[in-house]
């Protein structure tokens, strides 16, 4: 299964503070968003983490932090927080665009919400983090339509195309990761049929 999550700013004291999180600590909330990821993701799914995965840390305390998660396929597309581990082996890739093909549909994945993203007129799926917003975010993208949003844009082919953008950052989904089948129940999706999830 695929998995999604964003902004867990591992280390960063901070993002307790700023964004109200419900944590005693940066050790308790490393130890929490850990676990709820090691609760919900098993070793052989592959987890997708949208951006700023920890903020000032060093690289083997990054290291040390990843290894602490039991899912063997982890891939970072960067966030403004990140580093380039490119040459450090400590996810299974890294880049800062990415788009999979899956039963639902593309999904176009990126740290920021952008404007508009490949394919969104034909029913792609952005997710994205950065934003630390709450669940009322992904709510309200849910009640719009892609015209709505985008009235100068490209015209979606079917008129009633909704808005499918989704926040998979930590503040917005209980401070866990969220599922491809949760992110397309949650949107209304049914599987298109025939594509299978793919990755590199």
């Amino acid at each position: 299964m695929l998995y999604f999550t964003a902004d867990l700013h591992l280390g960063h004291a901070n993002a307790i503070e700023f964004k109200d999180r419900p944590f005693s600590g940066v050790e308790e909330m490393n130890r929490v968003l850990i676990e709820n990821i090691n609760e919900t993701v098993r070793p052989e799914d592959e987890l997708w983490i949208l951006g700023d995965f920890s903020y000032r840390i060093n690289r083997e305390q990054v290291r040390a932090l990843r290894r602490q998660i039991a899912c063997r396929h982890v891939h970072l597309v960067y966030g403004n927080h990140d580093r380039d581990y490119a040459a450090d082996h400590i996810f299974q890739s890294v880049q800062h665009y990415k788009e999979l093909k899956t039963a639902y549909g593309r999904l176009v994945l990126f740290h920021y919400p952008i404007l508009e993203w490949s394919a969104a007129h034909y029913g792609s799926i952005h997710l994205h983090g950065h934003i630390h917003s709450t669940g009322a975010y992904n709510e309200e993208n849910r009640r719009k339509k892609f015209a709505d949003r985008f009235p100068e844009g490209h015209a979606p082919r079917q008129p009633e195309l909704g808005l499918r953008i989704y926040d998979v950052g930590v503040d917005a989904n209980r401070y866990r990761p969220v599922s491809l089948e949760e992110i397309a129940a949650f949107l209304g999706l049914a599987p298109q049929g025939g594509d299978a999830e793919e990755s590199d």
